[in-house]
């Protein structure tokens, strides 16, 4: 039985693009989350729990 992952944010200290990433099934795959920043290319992005405004919006836009 698939385990939902939770929603989570990553965030780039470079140049604080951010973005947060909807609940999934158990399994991600590569490409999906971004393993350096888009915008800059930084590859150390921090990984943050979303604030509750955060998790609604990514549950209404990922119904949509």
């Amino acid at each position: 039985m698939p385990i939902q992952t939770p929603a989570f944010k990553l965030i780039c200290a470079s140049c604080g693009w951010t973005k947060v990433f909807p609940p999934m099934g158990d399994l991600r795959f590569p490409g999906q989350v971004p393993e350096k920043c888009p915008t800059c290319g930084n590859e150390h992005l921090k990984r943050l729990q979303p604030n509750f405004a955060e998790k609604i919006l990514v549950n209404i836009f990922k119904k949509l």
